[in-house]
């Protein structure tokens, strides 16, 4: 601005009552003059933009985003104030500049990119983006080449990790399709040139048709089929998509009227809603407006938003998420995982379906991470009473493994492609003459109880880290059978250990009398309505078993299947510390009638002392092997009572002995030399029943008999 020397009153006219430099008109007017008066010099064009500025004055107020518009002018002012140079602010949050290309080279002008903003004490950052175009031809309107820098920076203006894009060519090219699309858009609605399509949404569990989503073509008559993804970003920057978004929902709710009119079955189809219609105060009023023209219950209108659009706007997307409610719509939450996926968007915004995008988890079967991340999100999802649709479906194997990670629904081009409306009628009527093949109905909602079970976990940091941990299945009783229909990764492991998952291992066999256990707890569980929880001893395949705490709870069925959730936890290493407590205590009481207790482990085949009088040759706390223990019994033993340590050695024939005798002990006699002294001596063998129903062996010695 400095290369300009006019009087004050031409300069105020000329200036932008906000921010005090050049205004739209002044720019024209100065930057002809300059690139007239310097033929020899190169100039370039910057054309800058403040990203999500509106979603500023959403959170700060109106006044303070014209402090940072200020703010920002002023910065402008202080880096051009010694250069040639002319700089304006056109409208809004966009300021265009025409500098000397050399001043691009010397100068840090890239710090224009980042703003500060302290508000009550805390800095808040803010960013903009610009468009760059080199002036070659001067012959060309101004107005053009501003158009071209502006088509620059369109080209990274979502592009958060680049501050400037340089025209090119191409770009002008686009601008140019971009105009003539806006031209042609009034045509192209009156003559109805805008297709609705629809893709099927089907349940996961076996493929039905449960809903559908309506998606917007453009067949032109000339160029024939456009792609969403060239006018819809359009549309949304000049306001077109407002007519648009309604000309959709009129032509789905007109579709459902004329099947409703004709007794036809129909199922609940999605709408989409531009993020830049939660601008417009009037938005769930005409949402509402249009299906009462046609008499479409709320129903069978459902109201699909975008994760970004709640990122961009938050507080309008909130109020209109209740306000839809209110009306009776439901909402979905479209694309989660394509952007800025927050938790506690998820907590906030009070939504009933999430959508999930397939892209980001393109490796499924590879990235165990990405596998992970997605049987989180849906059962998350579900802890918080909502239904999960995954989007992008296209083999068997990612349907599956979501029918196996228990996603509600899929939609993709493994079940159905978006299809024209006369496509999708042919398939409504094909699937209500099969009637097997369509269902209308509203989501199904969890039951509370699914909430409630995980609650009354072990784990008591948080669910979700119970979900990754924790195990979990479903059970279904039948008459007097019961069967492990459903189980996690965590329900394994808790059986089996830290073996290979295999997500096939049903049918658990439960033998009695833990199956009557079961049986008992489901029907407790089932009358009263609350978690039951007791101690489980599972008997595996191999001989041996495990100790699990249960918690159990009826969440539904029918007259002859009731089905229950079931949460498991190995408390193995639990066990084992109260019977080690529970025989140390036991052994203590024994220590004071005998001179040594040892205890028996036959399933490790050790013997470990636990209470000694004085000097033995096993070291107490330290385990050592049967044989070592035997040999050195049977160095001292009696011969007559040799044929009893056989019996020892074998713990069903001791087992079968010590049942037939009527003190439950075998008794062994001995002699044992000590400093030339025979002293006689005692082993009593018995075994000692547990609390928890389990058993330990004990030797028992007396000296001095």
């Amino acid at each position: 601005m400095r290369f300009m020397n006019q009087s004050a009153k031409k300069q105020s006219q000329h200036l932008d009552e906000l921010t005090g430099i050049y205004n739209q008109q002044a720019f024209f007017e100065y930057t002809e003059q300059m690139l007239k008066e310097c033929p020899d010099t190169s100039f370039c064009l910057i054309y800058w933009n403040i990203r999500k500025f509106r979603t500023t004055n959403d959170l700060f107020g109106w006044e303070a985003g014209d402090k940072i518009l200020i703010h920002w002018a002023n910065s402008l002012r202080e880096i051009l104030q010694d250069e040639r140079s002319v700089y304006a602010r056109l409208d809004h949050d966009n300021f265009i500049c025409c500098v000397t290309e050399d001043f691009l080279e010397r100068s840090d002008w890239t710090k224009l990119g980042e703003i500060c903003y302290t508000a009550e004490g805390t800095e808040y950052h803010f960013y903009s983006c610009c468009g760059l175009y080199r002036i070659t031809d001067r012959s060309l309107p101004l107005s053009n080449m501003i158009d071209k820098a502006r088509a620059a920076m369109e080209t990274i203006k979502n592009n958060y990790m680049t501050l400037y894009a340089w025209y090119d060519e191409s770009m002008w090219n686009t601008l140019l399709e971009e105009q003539r699309m806006n031209v042609e858009f009034r045509k192209a609605i009156e003559e109805r040139q805008f297709k609705v399509y629809y893709q099927p949404i089907c349940r996961s569990s076996d493929g039905l048709i449960t809903s559908a989503e309506a998606l917007i073509r453009w067949q032109h008559p000339v160029k024939g089929m456009i792609s969403p993804g060239s006018f819809i970003p359009l549309f949304e920057k000049n306001g077109f998509i407002s007519i648009l978004d309604r000309y959709v929902w009129d032509e789905v709710c007109a579709m459902q009227q004329s099947r409703l009119d004709q007794g036809l079955a129909t199922v609940p189809v999605s709408v989409n809603v531009s993020r830049v219609e939660f601008y417009n105060p009037t938005l769930c009023d005409d949402i509402r407006n249009i299906a009462k023209k046609h008499n479409i219950s709320p129903d069978l209108l459902k109201i699909e938003i975008t994760e970004s659009a709640y990122a961009d706007n938050p507080v309008q997307v909130m109020e209109a998420v209740k306000k839809l409610h209110s009306y009776g719509f439901s909402v979905l939450m479209d694309d989660f995982g394509s952007g800025y996926s927050s938790l506690n968007m998820l907590k906030d915004l009070p939504i009933d379906v999430l959508k999930i995008d397939m892209r980001f988890l393109d490796d499924l079967d590879k990235d165990q991470k990405a596998a992970i991340m997605l049987e989180s999100i849906i059962r998350l999802a579900k802890w918080m009473k909502l239904s999960v649709v995954s989007e992008g479906v296209e083999t068997q194997k990612e349907w599956e493994y979501l029918r196996s990670v228990e996603c509600d629904a899929v939609q993709g081009y493994y079940f159905y492609k978006p299809m024209p409306q006369e496509d999708f009628i042919k398939l409504l009527d094909k699937s209500a003459a099969n009637s097997t093949n369509l269902l209308f109905h509203a989501w199904p909602e969890e039951d509370d109880s699914i909430l409630d079970i995980f609650n009354h976990t072990n784990t008591l940091e948080s669910i979700l880290f119970y979900s990754m941990l924790g195990g979990m299945g479903i059970l279904e009783l039948c008459e007097d059978n019961v069967e492990l229909i459903r189980a996690n990764k965590g329900f394994y492991e808790a059986l089996y250990g830290s073996a290979n998952y295999d997500r096939k291992i049903l049918n658990i066999p439960f033998k009695e009398p833990e199956r009557s256990l079961i049986l008992e707890q489901c029907r407790i569980a089932k009358e009263d309505s609350k978690v039951q929880q007791f101690q489980l001893h599972h008997n595996l395949d191999d001989g041996s078993f495990v100790w699990l705490a249960v918690k159990l709870r009826y969440f539904g069925g029918n007259p002859h299947r009731s089905r229950f959730l079931i949460a498991v936890d190995n408390i193995e290493d639990q066990k084992r510390l109260e019977r080690e407590r529970y025989v140390t205590n036991y052994s203590s009481v024994l220590l004071k009638l005998y001179d040594r207790v040892y205890h028996l482990d036959y399933s490790a085949g050790t013997v470990e002392l636990l209470h000694s009088d004085g000097d033995d040759f096993i070291k107490p706390q330290t385990q050592y092997t049967f044989a070592d223990f035997f040999k050195k019994l049977a160095e001292v033993t009696n011969a007559a009572d040799l044929k009893k340590l056989e019996i020892i050695r074998n713990k069903p024939l001791l087992d079968e002995t010590l049942e037939k005798e009527h003190t439950n002990c075998l008794i062994v006699h001995y002699d044992v030399n000590t400093k030339n002294t025979v002293v006689g001596t005692i082993a009593y063998f018995f075994k000692a029943e547990l609390p928890d129903g389990g058993e330990q062996y004990i030797c028992c010695v007396k000296k001095n008999i």
